[in-house]
């Protein structure tokens, strides 16, 4: 999702000079202008959606404290619906990896401890597999020839992580040249595998979602791709930022709409700080382009952010402010409900420890550490 030097190179961008008011100037699940939040009346707990990636796990590549994920459904006024943890790296003849680690290395105790409080609390947590890193999509991986042992090899240990953590659905963010067989092959894998609940998403960049169908990183005719098992695909994520389109107005959503797309399939991916790349909508102008779109549409598949760790306005301090801002405009009327027992708050303090190697002395000073037992509610 993220080469943002390469695509600065060769897509032009715009330049935000400031942000959206703090959150103290918003009021009661309005904007402190008075105009009013999306008009939702009974949509389902899951449109539109409010999704958050989640790729930069600890304050440190190596050595850091693991960035909790809690503060998504333990501050007040965020409605999340999906978080994405990512990403996970097909490697040709190597294990499967998140980010530079295996899943099952023990930095990562306390994102999948965390992760199965947000699954019990009902947000829906998701895997990503690919990205901008190339080799997860190589004919030597998920896009080998039919027949060649390659293909089975290497599903079989995506599939096998996707079970063993028990993640809800997979988003496929194909960003190097891919078949088209070989993608149809992998959708359809997944769902013979999972069975008709697993949630399988895309994350094209937007243009290749439009009439035109490029710029299009991933190789493959997304609209053939809909048109074969669209039924199989929940939803795109749309990246509308790094000069793929724009939420600065509505002609972007509007052109992937034109390209016969149903708009409550189109999750419109935004950038969570300029720092994550170009171009960062403003929150009062991301409030006007939605407004304009639900009186549009009716309904559309919300929002989603790249990503989690620095969004604003709270930054890497207090990163859960975006979706705090997001749910203002998006999803004012669903918060998410934090579920923690006794036993969540014990097991959750065993993986800190776990996580950052035993460290007892930083474990007790709660440099960086959450206060699970202040959480239990249930």
């Amino acid at each position: 999702m993220k080469l943002f030097v390469l695509r600065f190179l060769l897509f032009s961008v715009i330049t935000v000079p400031s942000l959206a008011r703090p959150l103290s100037d918003y009021h009661g699940g309005q904007l402190a202008n008075n105009a009013t939040t999306l008009p939702i009346e009974t949509a389902p707990t899951d449109l539109p959606r409010l999704a958050i990636y989640y790729q930069t796990t600890h304050t440190q590549a190596t050595g850091g404290d693991p960035i909790s994920i809690l503060p998504l459904i333990a501050e007040k006024g965020i409605a999340l619906t999906h978080i994405y943890i990512c990403t996970f790296h097909v490697r040709y003849n190597d294990v499967i990896h998140l980010n530079d680690f295996p899943p099952d290395n023990a930095r990562f105790t306390t994102l999948w401890q965390e992760v199965e409080v947000l699954r019990n609390s009902g947000i829906k947590v998701m895997g990503m597999v690919g990205g901008a890193s190339a080799g997860s999509f190589t004919t030597r991986t998920l896009d080998a020839p039919e027949g060649d042992t390659n293909f089975e090899k290497h599903y079989l240990q995506l599939r096998d992580v996707l079970r063993r953590y028990n993640l809800q659905g997979l988003d496929i963010d194909v960003e190097q040249r891919m078949s088209l067989n070989g993608m149809l092959r992998l959708v359809r894998r997944l769902r013979s595998d999972f069975g008709p609940d697993f949630i399988i998403t895309q994350a094209p960049v937007g243009t290749a979602l439009m009439p035109s169908g490029s710029p299009n990183l991933s190789g493959f005719p997304y609209r053939q791709l809909e048109d074969t098992v669209g039924g199989d695909i929940a939803y795109y994520n749309a990246q509308l930022y790094n000069g793929f389109g724009t939420l600065f107005d509505t002609r972007s959503f509007d052109s992937v709409v034109s390209a016969g797309y149903d708009p409550k399939k189109i999750v419109a991916g935004q950038i969570t700080t300029p720092a994550n790349g170009g171009s960062f909508v403003p929150f009062e102008q991301l409030k006007a382009t939605m407004n304009a779109l639900v009186q549009k549409y009716g309904q559309i598949g919300g929002i989603m952010g790249w990503e989690y760790f620095n969004g604003m306005p709270g930054g890497t301090s207090e990163p859960w402010e975006w979706a705090q801002q997001i749910t203002l405009i998006l999803r004012p009327n669903f918060p998410a409900r934090l579920i923690v027992t006794e036993g969540d708050a014990r097991k959750l303090d065993e993986a800190w420890e776990v996580s950052v190697g035993g460290d007892g002395a930083s474990v007790a000073e709660g440099e960086g550490k959450p206060d699970y037992r202040a959480m239990i509610n249930a």
